[in-house]
């Protein structure tokens, strides 16, 4: 559990200056031979919005119940991850949602993330 905490905090670091949505792709994966999941990859970077400036990737992996709501401008996004995984649901550690402005929530296996410059 505090592996899984610290790993949280560790996102919302690197996630405070890179913080506005620059894409959001849904993008199914054969998991195993004929087994397909949804992965959820999502791109920010700071303002403005540059093709070649610093961004954050986060792949969020095996989503499952998205609910997407709007997208209007350039909006500051603010990602909280919960980790449920004592609920023991199957294949579900977190529910991931973004809290401002409802813009997504949904709840996933696993989720990694990766710096660019």
């Amino acid at each position: 559990m505090k592996h899984t905490a610290d790993r949280i905090q560790s996102f919302y670091q690197k996630q405070y200056k890179l913080c506005y949505i620059q894409s959001f792709n849904l993008v199914r994966c054969e998991h195993e031979a004929g087994m397909l999941t949804d992965n959820l990859i999502i791109t920010l970077s700071s303002l403005p919005l540059d093709q070649d400036g610093p961004k954050l990737i986060i792949t969020f992996e095996d989503v499952k119940d998205l609910k997407i709501g709007s997208f209007q401008g350039a909006f500051r996004l603010d990602i909280k991850i919960q980790d449920i995984s004592t609920d023991q649901l199957e294949d579900i550690n977190f529910r991931v949602r973004e809290q401002e402005y409802e813009a997504f929530a949904f709840v996933c296996r696993c989720f990694e993330w990766v710096k660019t410059y």
